[in-house]
């Protein structure tokens, strides 16, 4: 497909580090145990100021803490340097596959175009997960477990005589839909290929493709702008006037979101989320509780704790640094994923023939 690409990469949210009991006032915890005192500013109403683009750049920590750092939350100044000199000398999607391979063909979009994380995030943490201490997500309940499965067997067990009968004899109601294997795996149901379908971003979004968000207030609300690529972009307006969330059963894709100062963070509590979301296979029991933290000029802490009792055994928290954006330009390129897209054209045009020749092949 034709993939469009953003001049100025990225998105995110904030992160919290530590709010002091003092008003106006943040200390920012840093890995050696040193702290740096800062007041933030604030908007004409007297809210903390959050506004402007921020980003958490392409970075390289994981989202769950590596055995070998078992114990460590931080990593040293050496191991940065070592892990992020090695990082730059790979050769990521500048290496071709095997020319006028399928597999080439797939992956022709080069660093250049696609960028990839080559630092380590600026609080050096050898994780972004910082609850539970071991930095791993909590175990899965029974039933996630199953689910978790079933996906895994509908999106990597289809035979080719499989992908045949499901093109020409399946049931329209059937699922899961079969996977086509030479594509490396995916669903045949063009729905769940979301780098096609574009169906947006979801929550709690991490950014780790480098994409930018804005941030916008006015009083009594709190507007962010999210843009990333193949996702596309979305809008989200958090009021903060104390209104509760939604009926249980009026569901959104990015749920129902409410917001309340702390001090100088600003909280989200977001619900209502539809069965759709997918976050590490959290669905509509996802409960969201973000939190956003200004603690330098340059610098939000956005923390954001997951809770779903369907699905993992207890609450969860990760950590992203943001970093404030040149904002010159003061814009940020649209990334127009179905703009001369035509990979959901050719998927669907090209079934429909294998439908009318019997026969299923690469789709």
């Amino acid at each position: 497909m034709i993939k469009r690409i953003l001049a100025l990469g990225g998105i995110s949210i904030g992160i919290s580090l530590m709010v002091c009991s003092a008003p106006q006032m943040v200390l920012a915890q840093r890995p050696s145990g040193s702290k740096s005192v800062w007041t933030p500013p604030k908007t004409p109403w007297g809210d903390p100021d959050l506004q402007g683009i921020w980003s958490p750049g392409y970075y390289l920590t994981p989202l769950q803490r590596p055995n070998k750092y078992s114990g460590r939350e931080f990593l040293t100044d050496e191991e940065v340097a070592t892990l992020e000199r090695q990082a730059a000398a790979a050769p990521g999607r500048n290496a071709r596959l095997e020319r006028g391979s399928v597999d080439d063909v797939e992956g022709a979009f080069n660093d250049a175009f696609t960028g990839r994380g080559t630092k380590v995030i600026r609080t050096k943490r050898t994780s972004l997960i910082v609850e539970p201490k071991d930095g791993k997500i909590p175990p899965l309940t029974p039933d996630a477990k199953q689910r978790a499965e079933s996906s895994r067997r509908a999106r990597a067990l289809a035979t080719p005589a499989e992908l045949a009968a499901a093109f020409v004899d399946r049931d329209p109601a059937a699922t899961p839909y079969p996977v086509d294997r030479t594509m490396g795996g995916g669903t045949a149901n063009p729905e769940d290929r979301p780098a096609d379908r574009c169906r947006g971003i979801s929550l709690p979004f991490m950014g780790s493709s480098g994409t930018f968000s804005r941030f916008v207030q006015t009083p009594g609300w709190m507007s962010i702008y999210y843009e990333d690529g193949h996702r596309g972009g979305a809008y989200r307006h958090i009021p903060l006037d104390g209104r509760p969330h939604l009926p249980p059963q009026m569901r959104q894709w990015l749920g129902h979101s409410v917001g309340r100062w702390d001090g100088d963070t600003l909280i989200v509590d977001t619900t209502n989320f539809t069965a759709q979301t997918d976050f590490q296979g959290s669905r509509d029991n996802l409960h969201l509780v973000e939190r956003f933290t200004r603690t330098a000029p340059d610098l939000i802490v956005y923390r954001a704790t997951i809770e779903d009792p369907t699905t993992f055994t207890a609450p969860w928290t990760f950590e992203l640094p943001l970093s404030k954006a040149n904002e010159k330009a003061n814009q940020i390129f649209e990334a127009a994923c179905h703009e001369g897209n035509y990979a959901l054209t050719g998927i669907l045009a090209g079934a429909r023939l294998q439908e009318k020749q019997g026969r299923a092949g690469r789709h």
